[in-house]
């Protein structure tokens, strides 16, 4: 029997797949970090869920939010660019549910998403043209 339960948090947005055609092959994609017991480590399992529970994790779940999933594992196998043979994890989610509260969970994913831009702007000012003034020769 395979049946896998997680107890984590994102590590960023999902990313949010619609399929024009059928709402049942709508996808999100995301990964949720989870705490070893002992230690300061953490393990990062991918993560995918279809259809209308996809819809659900792109409205109410973000970067830092707290989760509870349920799924099988899936492996793939393939071969990197050194021809080397790889495999793959990835847990098809079946079910989820929400843990703390909606408003942990939103406020959480806010202050995430205002950090994260705030280091986007440090590192990549709007305009980087420097005016005659500014050179010190």
């Amino acid at each position: 029997m395979n049946i896998k339960i997680l107890h984590g948090r994102l590590v960023r947005d999902p990313e949010y797949i619609q399929d024009e055609r059928d709402e049942k092959k709508d996808r999100a994609k995301f990964t949720v970090a989870t705490d070893r017991r002992y230690g300061d480590e953490a393990d990062f399992h991918d993560c995918i869920v279809f259809g209308k529970r996809a819809k659900v994790i792109d409205k109410y779940f973000g970067k830092g939010s707290e989760i509870l999933v349920f799924g099988e594992d899936q492996g793939r196998s393939y071969e990197d660019k050194n021809g080397v043979k790889r495999k793959s994890w990835t847990l098809v989610v079946s079910d989820f549910d929400f843990c703390g509260s909606a408003r942990d969970n939103t406020a959480r994913a806010q202050e995430a998403n205002r950090i994260e831009q705030a280091a986007k702007d440090l590192l990549m000012p709007d305009t980087m043209e420097a005016q005659a003034e500014d050179i010190p020769f």
